[in-house]
């Protein structure tokens, strides 16, 4: 308070809130000093220590400029009265109360404190979080909105109920008064009596305001949004840039989604694609975000801490072509192998649109195999996030049967998790080219040669370790086939076992012929 000389305290009490004020090295003033509205506490603290409660003391600014509190908190022990609540301010000189204070209900709605983003910058247009109730199916959407259409609606037709049981209909241009309720006027204490009535009476705009393209930009089940900032990036060569917008949503459970949207080349639609989830304060939710175009960073804060990520974040998170080039910040160079941030020359495709454009850059590797040998062919790719529950495809180039899909078999190509594929007990019929796929893009390729001729004893480790793979191979598929006959020998031993308890011992059973003489 003032010069800092002096602090402000306000406690719960014992469910009976107090404040006062004490100097900065927390012993109390003196007799003769006296603050004048100091002693009660309710609607400046809470009654209860756990519930939410947050106040701010302003020195300078309010009525008559003097000090002041303003609080929001629970005015009641019950704890059915919030409120934002601003002290009576007294006269520093007098102790006399000058200005009453001043209070407003809190108001919970869960339209009015969604996430609004606009660009600086921008002002044609914001974007916006919407988040299901949390009674329900969760889910959150993020959509734009233009200014334009806002202002458009409020300058359309008004909406009325005449009576209590008649429909809700458009007011027309002749009902409304002068000058028309929205527009801006030097004193509103100079408007008729009648437009102050119409307003009062007709809340509601007829046309509403529609996000734009009639859909969200992106939407996500089972998940609540809780910020959202957006950037515009403009990447492309040389006399074709294109502006992407990319948005970061941080959800309540810790993390960022980075979601990336253009417009097709056609200019007929607009498209959009999840890019990236980060790991940022998980398990705590995000609860503010900024973007520092100056330091090319996006500022992540929870309730303990504060995370700094770089925008350009793309040797770190993108290692393949393949996620490379769908970044708007990012290009990947083929020579190096790497993925750096985007210049003319590097190669990007954002919207998806060039087939084959990481081609070049697949991982091409040669494998040698003998005659029955199992083999582990590996595409360790990563994927874009929008694009990684697809499932890869594996394709086989040989003269036999061109190319053809390798269908998933146990005893013959087996799925690994990572996206790779076992060939078990290779022949003449198994060398080829293996492609594998991500629908139309080419992850891996591989040329397998089988050595069908060669049959000498093994003279090398690597050798050593082919022969003792392919024979525990032969040993799971024994193991296998003793467990079947097994379970089917049990089966006719139930079923014989079930026979005899069934027969009675006055049964006549058909006797077999004598064998012939």
């Amino acid at each position: 308070m003032g010069d800092g000389s002096r602090l402000y305290v306000c406690g719960t009490n014992a469910h009976n809130p107090k404040d006062l004020v004490i100097y900065a090295n927390l012993t109390s003033l003196t007799r003769t000093e006296f603050v004048a509205g100091v002693g009660n506490g309710i609607a400046k603290c809470p009654f209860d220590p756990d519930d939410n409660s947050t106040a701010v003391w302003v020195e300078h600014g309010n009525p008559g400029d003097l000090a002041g509190l303003y609080s929001g908190t629970v005015a009641e022990f019950t704890k059915a009265d919030n409120v934002i609540f601003r002290t009576d301010l007294y006269d520093t000189v007098t102790k006399r109360k000058k200005y009453l204070f001043k209070r407003t209900i809190k108001y919970d709605s869960k339209w009015l404190d969604k996430s609004v983003y606009k660009v600086p910058g921008d002002d044609t247009r914001f974007y916006a979080v919407f988040t299901t109730s949390m009674t329900g199916l969760m889910g959150s959407a993020i959509c734009t909105f233009s200014l334009a259409d806002i202002q458009d609606a409020f300058a359309g037709k008004f909406k009325e109920q005449k009576t209590s049981s008649s429909a809700w209909l458009p007011v027309s241009n002749s009902a409304v008064p002068e000058p028309r309720p929205g527009q801006c006027v030097n004193d509103t204490q100079t408007l008729p009596d009648m437009v102050l009535t119409f307003i009062q009476s007709h809340p509601l705009v007829d046309q509403a305001v529609s996000h734009q393209r009639n859909q969200p930009m992106f939407y996500r089940r089972d998940l609540v949004f809780t910020h959202l900032v957006v950037d515009k990036v403009t990447s492309g060569t040389f006399g074709s840039d294109r502006e992407y917008t990319v948005y970061y949503a941080g959800s309540n459970d810790g993390l960022v989604y980075k979601i990336v949207e253009w417009t097709a080349d056609d200019r007929s639609a607009v498209r959009s694609e999840l890019l990236d989830v980060f790991h940022v304060t998980a398990p705590e939710p995000v609860r503010r975000m900024a973007i520092s175009r100056r330091h090319k960073s996006l500022y992540v804060s929870s309730d303990t801490g504060l995370r700094q990520l770089h925008l350009e974040m793309c040797n770190g998170r993108a290692d393949s072509c393949l996620r490379c080039v769908r970044d708007p910040y990012c290009g990947w160079e083929k020579d190096s192998r790497t993925c750096r941030p985007y210049v003319p020359g590097l190669l990007q495709d954002v919207a998806g649109s060039q087939t084959g454009i990481c081609d070049s850059s697949v991982l091409r590797r040669k494998v040698a195999a003998t005659w029955g040998q199992a083999l582990h062919l590996g595409c360790n790719v990563k994927l874009p996030e929008q694009r990684s529950h697809q499932p890869i495809d594996w394709y086989l180039w040989n003269k036999e049967r061109g190319r053809h899909r390798l269908e998933p078999s146990p005893s013959k190509y087996v799925p690994t998790v990572g996206g790779g594929v076992v060939v078990l007990s290779a022949t003449e019929q198994d060398a080829g080219r293996y492609e594998a796929r991500l629908g139309e893009d080419l992850l891996c390729v591989y040329t397998v040669t089988v050595d069908t001729h060669r049959c000498s004893a093994p003279d090398k480790s690597q050798e050593y370790q082919k022969v003792y793979a392919d024979w525990c191979n032969q040993f799971e598929k024994y193991k296998s086939a003793m467990k079947a006959w097994e379970k089917k020998q049990a089966q006719c031993r139930g079923q014989n076992r079930s026979v005899n308890q069934n027969s009675h011992s006055n049964d006549i059973h058909q006797q077999p012929p004598p064998p012939p003489i």
